[in-house]
């Protein structure tokens, strides 16, 4: 019989645990950096008039949609318990397992799309900065540099954000200058 020093015994089952629990963490939703598809609309667009008209007509609504973008403030039901705290995408900490409707804010959009101000998230495990982020279908999606923190209890569950990223979006929309590529 192979013999062991304890010292070596618990390493190994140590390092055999944390694969575990780290195969089975899920951080937070992060996307590969892959452009975005071309729009079809823009594709259809040829003209220079007619660029101009769609820019015209999408102005307020862009500048609206990049509003909602910056900020990230949702109210979570179901059951579970998690915390998490996140300085960019790419430092996220969670610890919990939860799944729950929301409502509110959703955060950064990524691409041109209405935001919806309701839907499903699922998040469990343990997960600490990108090398142990991992996503799920239903893993909530956080913008590059949204900082912020949630808390999920028995019940209930808040998420509150704010992206710097989205905010230089914004700010930029006004003189037709779309650095994130949401805008319609």
């Amino acid at each position: 019989m192979l013999r062991l020093p304890r010292f070596a015994l618990a390493t190994l089952c140590a390092l055999s645990l944390g694969a575990v629990s780290i195969s089975a963490a899920r951080a937070g939703n992060i996307p590969l950096d892959e452009p975005n598809p071309p729009h079809p609309k823009r594709a259809e667009r040829g003209s220079d008039v007619g660029r101009i008209v769609w820019t015209t007509l999408m102005y307020l609504p862009n500048r609206l949609f990049d509003l909602t973008d910056v900020v990230r403030v949702q109210v979570r039901a179901g059951p579970g318990w998690a915390l998490s705290a996140r300085a960019t995408r790419y430092l996220p900490l969670f610890v919990g397992d939860y799944t729950a409707t929301w409502v509110g804010l959703p955060g950064p959009r990524g691409r041109a799309r209405v935001p919806v101000p309701f839907g499903i998230e699922s998040q469990r495990g343990f997960g600490i900065g990108p090398a142990f982020a991992a996503g799920g279908s239903q893993a909530p999606s956080y913008g590059a540099g949204e900082i912020g923190a949630g808390i999920h209890f028995y019940m209930i569950g808040f998420d509150v954000g704010f992206d710097v990223a989205e905010l230089g979006d914004f700010f930029a929309g006004f003189a037709c200058i779309d650095p994130e590529h949401d805008d319609f």
